[in-house]
């Protein structure tokens, strides 16, 4: 059909182009209904296979994430997590997006929310670091004291260690930096040594195996308190094992996840402890606790941070490892 100035005009595409424009501005409205908070939440479900656990992760009230999810559910038009006896098992759709999503967040993390230009005077950014309760005691006190004049608004928060999703929280920057000694985590966790320490036998001061000889038969024979780590993940399941392997279950006689709380158990009772050296010279006299060498080799380990390669190059993070690094050579306490 010819138009007014004798061109040839497609009255057909008009139609068609309008109906493409309305089916793909709701698309994009629909699109910009889902933010990368839901995202989050949905990454941080996927990885913990909780609601309540991925709301601890994100520090967000377990309803805020549970609403997030419930709109990300809507918007995919499936459930993308069903309850299981192991926990929120994703479906295929949550499968299938999860790789896109990670992607969609590391870029909004790496390229768009990096702060190049760092200033410790200025910043109050909020370092997340994941330790042991005893790693929490070593370096939080130091980082605060270090950290008063130069970074006086700068914070620093404990994450609790869990071997399931340490080396994803890393990977996510949902955990800046890991303390202790983790031996599994994944090629693209950069690691630094910060020093060794060595397992050593506590007791109370006046215990009857001070005046024998502390054979591997007296350890044995001995009753413990031992500190049992292994949802962590790092070196003391290794002592533990060995431990466990040596000692029958009935001179166990009391068991913590807790590298503070097992040294008080101590008591005036007459079993014993091994752990970290350090963590013994903190104790000893605080609860007036005499440290003797174990009788048979135990590892000596390193204790090391961690932080992922998306990390390298962030001056804030830069800043905060090099404190570590600084604090940590000095000598351990005596």
């Amino acid at each position: 059909m010819a138009g007014r100035h004798g061109l040839n005009v497609d009255r057909s595409w008009r139609p068609m182009h309008k109906a493409a424009n309305k089916g793909g501005g709701r698309a994009m409205l629909k699109l910009a209904d889902v933010g990368l908070s839901e995202l989050q939440a949905f990454e941080a479900v996927y990885r913990c296979r909780s609601v309540i656990e991925a709301s601890r992760v994100l520090d967000l009230p377990q309803p805020t994430v549970s609403r997030w999810l419930a709109k990300l559910r809507d918007h995919f038009g499936d459930a993308l997590f069903v309850r299981t006896p192991r926990g929120m098992e994703p479906t295929g759709t949550a499968d299938a997006i999860i790789g896109p999503v990670r992607d969609m967040l590391r870029i909004y993390r790496d390229r768009l929310m990096q702060d190049r230009s760092f200033d410790p005077r200025s910043t109050n950014r909020n370092f997340r670091i994941a330790a042991s309760d005893f790693g929490q005691l070593t370096v939080l006190p130091m980082l605060d004291r270090w950290s008063a004049d130069q970074a006086p608004r700068a914070r620093f928060s404990s994450v609790a260690v869990d071997r399931h999703s340490l080396a994803a929280g890393l990977e996510s920057g949902e955990i800046d930096i890991a303390f202790g000694g983790f031996p599994a985590l994944y090629s693209g966790v950069i690691e630094q040594t910060l020093y060794e320490d060595v397992y050593v036998c506590v007791m109370r001061r006046g215990h009857p195996l001070l005046d024998r000889d502390f054979t591997v038969e007296a350890f044995r024979d001995a009753t413990h308190v031992l500190v049992s780590a292994r949802t962590a993940g790092h070196i003391h399941h290794e002592v533990e094992a060995r431990i466990t392997a040596m000692v029958s279950p009935e001179n166990v006689r009391l068991t913590s996840n807790s590298f503070l709380v097992a040294p008080l158990l101590l008591g005036q009772t007459d079993m014993i402890l091994t752990v970290p050296r350090r963590v013994a010279l903190i104790f000893k006299a605080q609860v007036d606790l005499e440290i003797m060498s174990p009788p048979f080799d135990l590892p000596q380990f390193k204790v090391k941070q961690y932080w992922h390669e998306r990390s390298r190059h962030d001056p804030g993070h830069q800043w905060l490892r090099q404190g570590i690094a600084e604090l940590m050579a000095g000598r351990p306490p005596s």
